[in-house]
């Protein structure tokens, strides 16, 4: 019996890992639409790629200032926008916390002396 429950208990916990799963985050503001996409590739390891699309009625900014921010860490850059997007160049670590289930993403984008803020949620 107590093997049966050490080895329910340890599946519990190694179930917790999220090895190999993908999480696609995206959210929108007024002029901004955020696409984020994180792959956990071990229980701390991972590598995130996006892009930054600009939806204003205004014409695009030249250059942006942007941070994406988790309780896992996060990642920003100052950097030019080519046709009304932005590619966020992909990122990886390992020995490092990864991003969890129903974890919500804080973006800030600064341009032309405007700040937006962006919750990025996943579907």
């Amino acid at each position: 019996m107590r093997k049966v429950l050490y080895l329910l208990v340890m599946l519990v916990v190694l179930g917790g890992c999220s090895e190999g799963d993908r999480y696609q985050f995206n959210g929108s503001s007024d002029n901004w639409d955020v696409f984020y996409t994180v792959d956990v590739t071990s229980e701390d390891s991972k590598e995130a790629t996006g892009k930054i699309v600009y939806t204003g009625q205004d014409p695009a900014p030249e250059t942006i200032i942007y941070s994406i921010e988790s309780t896992a860490g996060g990642t920003s850059a100052n950097v030019a926008v080519g046709d009304g997007e932005v590619v966020v160049g992909k990122s990886a670590c390992e020995g490092c916390a990864v991003i969890q289930p129903g974890e919500e993403l804080d973006v800030e984008i600064k341009w032309d002396g405007q700040v937006e803020e962006i919750a990025l949620t996943t579907e």
